[in-house]
């Protein structure tokens, strides 16, 4: 019987002794476990690895044949590259039609021209009522409207157009806007044209090409692709605004700037020519937010080469210095948080 309680006590000794080491083990390991989960989730929050919230932006560019569309293209790219999350969808547009589309909500981003925001913003010219949800975020290079005819032709003046058959570009470019505006500071209209041609730039292009119609009038950098194309076929020449015509056009819009164009922009001039311009800027709604606005200065600001590669002129005029000045009407707060910051406001 001794023998027997000995037995069945050692047993229970046992139980126990088991039970402790499995219970403690069995938390310890829970412990760990935790501890492991807890380090890796501060690891992956410290890290960033986390999937950033997905930022649709629609931004509004120009026309195929332009500065624009590939503008556009490379301000997207950036964007997307440097802002974690973003994702950009360019769209073919013009200069009216961006400001307009930005002001709706339809577009978050678009390239315009410093006068045409300035039209916007007091609701003038193509603008039945003011801009007011459009602000800018950098200037980004002056553009000239030019007045292109073959080398070989008669027309010699703004004034020769008349009985003539013109291509100013497509309603809701800002070219086509400026020609109508030159042509009424030269007392014409498109009722005094033998016809008048709202198309494209490629298809203004292949137009003049084959003579099927005299002027072509986009407002772009210089030299244009658009215009070299055409010049390959025997030259071209740009009619030249007058002094007088000038002034008379910074009346209407004090946005209007004077650009010269050198003779040897492309083949076929023989001199010089004076012409009206603008500055291209990239406007954005006034009520984005301004930390994004601020994240999408600094991106476009720090990848300035990407934007240089799409046009020598661009190249010329953009810089860090350049970007808050002559964009017409008033910058972003993000965009102001950024320039102030870069000591350049």
């Amino acid at each position: 019987m001794k023998k027997y309680f000995k037995i069945l006590s050692l047993a229970l000794a046992l139980g126990v002794a088991m039970f402790a080491v499995v219970g403690c083990g069995g938390d310890a390991g829970s412990d760990s476990q935790s501890q492991d989960q807890g380090q890796q989730d501060q690891q992956q929050a410290d890290s960033g690895s986390s999937t950033p919230e997905t930022i649709n932006l629609t931004l509004a560019s120009g026309p195929a044949g332009g500065t624009w569309y590939p503008l556009g293209g490379a301000i997207g790219k950036v964007l997307q590259e440097a802002i974690p999350g973003v994702v950009v969808s360019v769209q073919q547009g013009g200069g009216e039609a961006n400001v307009k589309g930005v002001n709706k909500g339809m577009y978050d981003l678009g390239i315009t021209y410093s006068h045409t925001s300035v039209e916007g913003l007091n609701g003038l010219g193509a603008f039945e009522e003011p801009q007011t949800n459009v602000v800018a975020i950098t200037g980004l290079y002056p553009s000239a409207l030019q007045l292109v005819v073959k080398a070989d032709s008669d027309i010699q003046s703004v004034a020769d157009l008349k009985g003539n058959r013109i291509s100013p570009g497509r309603k809701g470019l800002s070219g086509e806007t400026l020609t109508r505006m030159v042509l009424d500071v030269y007392g014409l209209s498109y009722d005094d044209m033998e016809k008048v041609e709202r198309v494209s730039y490629s298809d203004s292009v292949n137009l003049i090409k084959d003579r099927q119609i005299d002027n072509y009038s986009p407002i772009t950098t210089w030299p244009s692709p658009s215009i070299q194309e055409i010049a390959l076929t025997g030259g071209v020449r740009l009619l030249p605004i007058d002094d007088d015509k000038m002034a008379a056009l910074k009346e209407i819009n004090p946005g209007y700037m004077t650009i010269v164009l050198p003779k040897d922009t492309y083949k076929g001039m023989e001199q010089d020519v004076q012409t009206v311009g603008s500055n291209a800027t990239l406007v954005v709604r006034k009520n984005m937010d301004a930390e994004l606005v601020y994240k999408i200065t600094k991106a476009l600001m720090e990848n300035m080469d990407k934007l240089h590669a799409v046009h020598k002129s661009i190249e010329k005029n953009l810089s860090v210095e350049s970007a808050s000045k002559d964009t017409g009407i008033e910058l972003h707060e993000g965009a102001k948080k950024y320039y102030e910051e870069a000591g350049v406001l």
